[in-house]
């Protein structure tokens, strides 16, 4: 059966292909209200997962991995089909989204930014130096900061899996290298959306253009936009390099690729399948991320000899005048947070 996914009538194609047969395939005709049926240990399901990323970035990496994690290990009774490139919602992350709140798909992943619009306190893991190493960051989302955001997540309808990195965030430009704090006065550097982001780049009067990611690569090749930010192995993955001369390793901020599932469909797994679900999307993350880290250094290497990028890393020293622009920033956005979630994150 040919479907094809556009626009509105995309969504609404989708939901009705959903609605009919995705969330968990053996329906008794008999009884309408049965949506589920169990092979062996396993709940009988074919379940889709919708993320952002190209096909080789790392929230679809960990997401075909958690799909071939997970239909070994329940021995065929699971499957999950990836949608990478947000294609069921036409390229649009927010409507991508909203396609696991609103149950149209099993799973999702999405990168902080994104998921801050179901509820700003999301953003507190991307203060600005709030994790000192991507060890330090995937501690904190497998850990109090992961409870934090299964507790935030549980009112818009899904359930928290894991994390896995997105990573530390360079600083993309056409114009000169970025090394200082007045060096961003004036660019027009796209961000996702968020007030955190906004209020970042309007301290050191830069020119915030929030922007949907698909739309990027060709804002940056026209002129329309200076410059974004973004992790190396994204960059990459959306062939940034050839369009960004300046690359300034600033890592100011971590994001990651939240793996959510919608929770009324994940609660009609039984129970071993729940855990084993929650199982194959640890491994799948920490997996992936352990690849990523791996990859950073060819990375920078392969922009500097392929595609004679200037890649600035900042010293300790130069990154201070940075964090002293935001210091009042960061005061502001922890209470805006509240204590439960500065303590949950170790936010100092």
């Amino acid at each position: 059966m040919k479907r094809t996914f556009k626009g509105t009538s995309g969504l609404i194609l989708t939901a009705a292909f959903s609605l009919a047969c995705l969330v968990l395939s053996g329906c008794n005709q008999d009884d309408s209200k049965q949506q589920n049926i169990t092979s062996g240990i396993y709940t009988k399901a074919d379940l889709l997962l919708s993320c952002n990323g190209t096909d080789v970035a790392n929230d679809t990496r960990a997401a075909k991995r958690f799909a071939e994690l997970l239909e070994e290990k329940s021995q065929g009774a699971m499957t999950v089909r990836v949608f990478d490139n947000d294609q069921l919602a036409s390229n649009n992350q927010k409507k991508g989204l909203e396609l696991a709140a609103l149950g149209i798909v099993d799973f999702d992943l999405h990168s902080t930014s994104i998921m801050g619009n179901l509820d700003q306190r999301i953003m507190i893991s991307t203060l600005p130096w709030l994790f000192k190493d991507y060890q330090a960051a995937e501690n904190a989302f497998f850990g109090d900061g992961g409870k934090y955001l299964n507790e935030v997540l549980a009112p818009k309808g899904l359930t928290y899996l894991g994390a896995v990195h997105n990573g530390f965030k360079a600083i993309t430009n056409s114009k000169h290298p970025i090394l200082e704090p007045k060096d961003l006065n004036g660019l027009k550097i796209r961000i996702p959306g968020g007030e955190l982001f906004y209020a970042f780049y309007e301290a050191f009067g830069a020119s915030p253009q929030a922007m949907s990611w698909g739309e990027v690569f060709t804002a940056l090749q026209q002129g329309t936009i200076d410059g974004h930010d973004n992790s190396l192995s994204t960059i990459k993955s959306a062939n940034i390099q050839e369009v960004q001369k300046y690359i300034s390793i600033t890592n100011y901020t971590y994001e990651a690729f939240t793996f959510t599932a919608n929770t009324e469909h994940f609660n009609k797994l039984n129970a071993a399948s729940q855990e084993l679900v929650r199982e194959c999307a640890e491994q799948a993350c920490k997996e992936i991320n352990k690849l990523a880290v791996a990859e950073e250094s060819n990375i920078k290497q392969e922009f500097i000899e392929k595609n004679g990028c200037e890649v600035d890393e900042l010293s300790e020293s130069q990154i201070a005048e940075f964090k002293e622009v935001v210091k009042p920033l960061i005061e502001k956005y922890k209470a805006v947070y509240g204590e439960k979630a500065c303590k949950a994150w170790g936010v100092q």
